[in-house]
This record gives structure tokens, sequence and C-alpha cells, in this order.
């Protein structure tokens, strides 16, 4: 346990959702545009030519739209990521030194062996000494509904 730490998910500190949306909308292709909207600004003060207000509104709207985007995707996938720590049961029948006993899942070592059930969730990383018929669910990781 102290060569390779408890069996758990690392924690990442996470950063608030408006420093990510920032980010989102300074990307250095995002600066590109918004220096384009600045000029197209700067030419209608100058001109008066409607046609570069329109392009300068057009170029933040676009901005805004694929930051947004983004940043909406980037959340999805942050919540799925969080979604995995529901993963690890608890507790689960380990035998160790020849005696079986129920132990929390974070206490699981190298070299445990590990008592897997019917419907029961893994609790690590494991090698398979012995089953019969089984059949594992991947469809939470890959997205499928079949059995494989």
């Amino acid at each position: 346990m102290r060569e390779n730490g408890p069996n758990k998910l690392s924690v990442k500190e996470g950063t608030h959702w408006s420093i990510l949306l920032i980010k989102e909308l300074i990307t250095p292709f995002a600066d590109l545009l918004w220096a384009g909207a600045i000029l197209c600004f700067v030419a209608y003060g100058l001109g008066h030519d409607p046609s570069n207000l329109y392009l300068g509104i057009i170029i933040v709207a676009i901005i805004l739209i694929t930051g947004f985007l983004t940043f909406y995707q980037t959340m999805k996938s942050q919540s799925i990521m969080d979604s995995f720590k529901d993963f690890i049961p608890p507790e689960t029948i380990v035998i160790r030194n020849g005696v079986e006993s129920k132990l929390d899942a974070t206490k699981l070592v190298v070299g445990d062996v590990v008592k897997v059930e019917l419907g029961k969730k893994i609790p690590a990383d494991l090698r398979i000494i012995d089953s019969q018929g089984m059949k594992v669910d991947n469809s939470s990781l890959t997205g499928e509904t079949e059995l494989l």
C-alpha cells in the first residue's frame, strides 16, 4: 500500500467554470478573430460602411458560439470523468493469507485475491484466475449496449 498508494482514483483539483470559459474565448485562433473584429469596428468608425459593422458582429458571434460549444463539450467530458469515481465499490471480498474477509476496496494491495460475484462491480485492475461463464459489461466505457 505504501509503494502504490490506496486503490482509488486520484482527484485533480478542478478549475472554476468561468476560468475555463474565458480560456476557450481567448485561444490563439480566437485572438486572431478578436483582432479582426476590432479592425472591422475601427474601419466602420472611420468610414461608416455598414458592411464592416456587420462583419465585425458576425466575427464576434462566431467566436462566442465556438467558445461556448467547446466549453460545453469540455464540461460534459469533465462530468463523465467525475462519474468514474462511482465505479469502484465501497467494499469487496478478499482472500488474503488464506482467509476470506470483507475489506474496504481502497485498502486492496497487489497480490490480494478478490472474489467477484454476479452483478458486483470490480474494485481494481485484476487478473482472472478462475471463472465460470463470465461475461463483462463494458457499455459504461464504450457506449455499446451489448454484453460481450
